[in-house]
């Protein structure tokens, strides 16, 4: 009886744990579903299946491949300023193509000729992109046409990085050509040209030997010798000096007075005259105006020191002394004026190239490129270039100070932006982002990449296209002639390039102090001179500074009163050059009682005035040499 009890008693408990087991078994399929401690239990029980399921995961994560930025094809269409003489198939074009996966293909087409790039525009057919500075439209009306598309900020940082870093160092382009309402994107490429904001385009010239005859010449120590690269004009350096000159303004009239009266060439006739009055250009700002400080750009804006107000230089108080000291020395003979009976320019080259005037206004750089017939016209070159006057000598520089004490000029161009066709290079609307970024990288690759990438694209392969005066990239680039180059390296370049220029500071003063090539601007540069010279006005009158709207308010307000204003300008003008104003003071104070009644008091309450209008900003300029 015990037996059979004690076997029922063992049966009931083999039952009781293989319930159990089927349980457990149950319980354990069913944990994944449950609480994160359930899952981590159900881990670790399951531990050995978990570890290859993590090790699959990992295997097909790290085998992913890496996203082709190239991976797309793509036909371009370009077209720059001067592809009229495009050669399909040319060397860079096929570097290009093998290295971004394109095609493209280049319009022979030259984006000045007016005629032809209207019916370009007419017949819808636009590159992708381009450079057309005779568009029939300009970018801000292809922009609303629909013609060209736009590029945000972002864009550029992502695709065309060295063109935002290159901004980044006058940073007022961030301001210039935005898409209306927008402070992020853009309507195209700004040019960025900084040697055209390091650079002044006159000078102050100065016949050396006639210095010594009446008594003013330099030492010698403080004088520094031109150095020609052209070859075969080397006989030249010493007919070109450049230093500091620092008369004063008694001193530089006084000049005036014994180059007219002295006979400072010694010939023994009473032919020779001081300057020339020329009209205020970009020629004359360092010679004339730039002694009173102010200079011929009326963009330029001044804080007056009599009535406070901000205006341009016509109602600038300088302006009146200005026009005083050259009705007196016109008056008495030592500044003669042109006869007027062809343009000024061929009057000033022509009297200019008698060797009869002692002070010139120059190109500050026409005399490097000495075979140049462009250039030969103009002084000192025209002179010293006649076989008769071989041997004159002239100093080039800051020479003479105004009554105050003051000398300025001003650089070629404020910044190295603008606006307008000229200095836009645009993207066609038909371009998706796609392709616009294969856009920017090739422009990010010829432009920004390198400084030998940049050198190839803009000025070709050395040894073929060019060769280096000295120590490569740090010297000047001596050009093969187009006709001396073989026919598949002919044509025109930068064709593949953003435009932008990079400072050539740095360069100029190693080229100078290296190799002896100075003239005017490393000399400038390498002294101090530049920024001791160049004039900040107090503001500029410009989109970037005023924004879009309030300064399409200023341009159609300024259309109706400066032609109220003008004659009003122009008549005080031409009566104080003509010795017709007894009493400057007066007359001058009368004048501006005019000006303020006919429409310049609205110019600066509305406008010039207006804190919305910001003042100028030089940013870097003075500093970047790279």
């Amino acid at each position: 009886m015990f037996k059979r009890l004690l076997c029922l008693i063992c049966l009931l408990v083999v039952i009781s744990m293989l319930v159990s087991l089927i349980g457990c078994s149950q319980s354990a399929e069913k944990e994944p579903v449950a609480s994160d401690t359930t899952t981590t239990k159900a881990q670790t029980t399951t531990s050995k299946p978990a570890t290859t399921t993590t090790a699959a995961q990992t295997t097909t994560t790290t085998a992913a491949p890496e996203p082709n930025p190239l991976e797309t094809f793509y036909e371009i269409t370009w077209v720059t300023q001067l592809n009229a003489d495009w050669r399909e198939g040319r060397w860079d074009e096929l570097e290009l193509e093998e290295l971004f996966n394109v095609d493209l293909q280049v319009w022979a087409e030259d984006g000045r000729n007016t005629e032809r790039m209207a019916q370009l525009v007419a017949a819808g057919d636009i590159p992708d992109y381009f450079y057309m500075p005779q568009a029939p439209m300009q970018p801000y009306d292809m922009y609303d046409a629909g013609i060209i598309r736009s590029i945000t900020l972002q864009q550029m940082k992502d695709w065309i990085p060295g063109y935002v870093e290159a901004m980044e160092k006058i940073p007022i382009g961030f301001k210039y050509n935005l898409v209306p309402g927008k402070d992020d994107e853009y309507i195209g490429f700004t040019f960025n040209q900084m040697g055209s904001c390091q650079f002044f385009y006159d000078a102050t010239c100065v016949n050396l030997d006639w210095l010594e005859a009446i008594g003013y010449g330099f030492d010698e120590s403080q004088l520094t010798p031109f150095k020609t690269t052209v070859s075969g004009y080397e006989q030249y350096n010493d007919n070109i000096y450049f230093a500091e000159g620092n008369f004063t303004f008694e001193e530089y009239n006084d000049i005036l007075k014994k180059f007219t009266e002295d006979d400072p060439d010694g010939n023994g006739i009473d032919d020779t005259v001081g300057t020339m009055y020329m009209p205020e250009t970009q020629w004359t700002n360092m010679t004339q105006e730039g002694l009173f400080g102010f200079v011929h750009d009326a963009k330029y804006l001044y804080k007056d020191p009599v009535t406070g107000d901000i205006v341009p230089k016509y109602a600038y108080t300088p302006y009146k002394d200005y026009l005083q000291w050259v009705a007196d020395v016109i008056a008495k003979g030592y500044m003669t004026t042109l006869p007027g009976k062809e343009s000024w320019v061929t009057e000033y080259c022509q009297l200019s190239g008698t060797n009869k005037v002692g002070v010139m206004s120059i190109v500050s750089d026409g005399y490097v490129y000495l075979n140049s017939s462009g250039y030969q016209v103009y002084p000192p070159q025209n002179i010293f270039l006649q076989e008769q006057f071989k041997d004159a000598r002239f100093v080039i520089g800051p020479m003479f100070r105004g009554p105050e004490g003051k000398l300025v000029n001003m650089t070629y161009d404020i910044d190295p932006y603008g606006t307008g066709s000229y200095r836009l290079q645009l993207i066609g609307a038909q371009v998706d982002d796609g392709k616009l970024e294969r856009i920017c990288r090739i422009l990010q690759y010829t432009t920004f990449s390198s400084i030998e990438n940049y050198t190839r694209y803009n000025n070709g392969i050395e040894g073929i296209h060019f060769t280096w005066a000295g120590e490569p990239y740090k010297s000047n680039i001596i050009k093969v002639n187009a006709a001396d180059l073989p026919e598949e390296y002919r044509g025109q370049l930068k064709v593949f390039s953003l435009f932008y220029t990079p400072s050539t500071v740095q360069s100029q003063i190693d080229n100078a102090l290296k190799d002896g090539y100075w003239w005017f601007m490393p000399f400038m540069h390498y002294y101090g001179l530049f920024e001791k010279y160049a004039l900040n006005p107090e503001k500029h009158l410009s989109e970037a500074y005023m924004g879009r709207e309030l300064f399409a308010q200023y341009n159609e307000v300024s259309a109706e009163i400066n032609a109220q204003l003008n004659p009003i300008i122009a008549d005080f003008k031409n009566r104080a050059l003509k010795g017709q104003i007894a009493n400057f003071d007066t007359e001058w104070s009368q004048y501006i009682d005019q000006l303020y009644a006919n429409g310049l008091q609205r110019l600066v309450d509305d406008f010039f005035n207006n804190p919305e209008f910001e003042k100028y900003d030089p940013g870097l300029k003075f500093i970047l040499k790279e």
